[in-house]
């Protein structure tokens, strides 16, 4: 879709520079022969900082794009950098979807609401989405307002994104449902609007287990693509067979809502018979308190994102804290590593002891303790 929508005006392995009017992408990492491309940003491998994004506060003026690029005064994220060579590394960046976002703006000189509506919207028939920030009244009325874990209201109901490529569609069940749908009848080659070749382009740039920020599960008799996401006072997920067409999708509004999104996924699992999604048994592992105190503090993950591990002398067990607010509390479980699991989501952890456990591994990538 996107290259048919494109066709002429923009080549996704060219430098995003040539693209780019109201910004430019400062120098780090990239290079004139391995740059910074629309297609390394899809894949979250352009080695562009800045993972997930905050929202502001209803009662705040929003920024530019390109203020939020910036890092200007009043923005609160960091100014976006090139850190590692592009195509180097997995790395979720909310900062590269939004240097896309400007770029595309710049090409067709329209608001990025505007273009996603004409090109995916309107043609997949989502009429109950839009990414325009902030909401207008009338479609205010509408919106499940946020709770945090503890069961309080989010100020104001929700927080707005202008970072609209990365955190700023709203939407419901049915639409992205309509959505996943259109993914697998492009596959399947029954879609008007992305065509069975541009699936398989996608498809086949697999890294890591992902491919332009869905999770892949391959199976003998499924392929199936997962996304989950998540602001504040939100957690959302959602799941197809690229095979048989069976999915679900789930979106909830609490910062709680992975856990039971995650119930949600395996009960569907069990009750239709899905090649993914399956319940996984472990041996619970007693470690002592101080081992656990060991291993708290700040770790660096994938060279990018800060994580922190903290520890609870009620329960005896040690949390994993993420940039945007997500808590997984981890068991220790027994096996080769010091290990351990969320129960809630079957996200694991495993320590080495060879560096007196100043690292970590997690989906895949290392966490080392600053």
């Amino acid at each position: 879709m996107f290259q048919d929508k494109t066709a002429g005006e923009i080549d996704l392995d060219e430098h995003i520079d040539i693209y780019l009017e109201s910004y430019q992408l400062p120098q780090g990492k990239q290079t004139a022969d391995n740059p910074v491309t629309f297609r390394n940003i899809f894949a979250h491998t352009s080695g562009i900082t800045s993972g997930g994004y905050q929202g502001y506060a209803k009662d705040l003026v929003i920024p530019t794009d390109v203020a939020i690029l910036k890092g200007s005064e009043g923005v609160n994220s960091p100014a976006i950098e090139v850190i590692t060579a592009p195509n180097e590394m997995l790395a979720y960046s909310g900062g590269g979807y939004t240097l896309a976002e400007v770029a595309l703006q710049d090409i067709f000189n329209d608001d990025f609401s505007n273009i996603m509506s004409k090109w995916i919207l309107q043609p997949i028939g989502m009429k109950n989405s839009e990414f325009t920030q902030p909401l207008q009244p009338l479609d205010s009325s509408k919106v499940a307002k946020g709770y945090t874990s503890k069961g309080v209201i989010i100020d104001g109901g929700w927080r707005n994104h202008p970072e609209q490529a990365a955190a700023g569609l709203w939407s419901n069940a049915v639409d992205m449902a309509y959505f996943l749908i259109e993914i697998y009848r492009g596959y399947q080659g029954q879609s008007s609007i992305f065509s069975k070749s541009e699936i398989q382009s996608i498809l086949n740039h697999e890294r890591g287990g992902h491919i332009y920020g869905l999770i892949v599960d391959k199976s003998d008799t499924g392929f199936a693509i997962t996304h989950y996401g998540g602001n504040a006072g939100y957690r959302t997920g959602m799941t197809i067979d690229l095979n048989t067409g069976k999915g679900l999708v789930y979106l909830i509004n609490s910062d709680n809502g992975g856990a039971l999104g995650n119930e949600l996924l395996l009960s569907a699992s069990q009750l239709y018979h899905w090649n993914h999604f399956k319940r996984v048994s472990v041996k619970r592992n007693q470690l002592d308190s101080e081992l656990l105190k060991q291993l708290t503090g700040t770790y660096k993950w994938n060279n990018q994102v800060e994580l922190s591990i903290s520890f609870n002398d009620e329960t005896n067990q040690i949390s994993l804290h993420f940039p945007n607010g997500d808590a997984y509390e981890l068991i220790p479980i027994k096996g080769e590593e010091l290990s351990f699991i969320n129960s809630n989501n079957g996200v694991e952890v495993s320590f080495t002891a060879t560096n007196d456990y100043q690292s970590f591994r997690l989906y895949g990538d290392t966490a080392i303790k600053l």
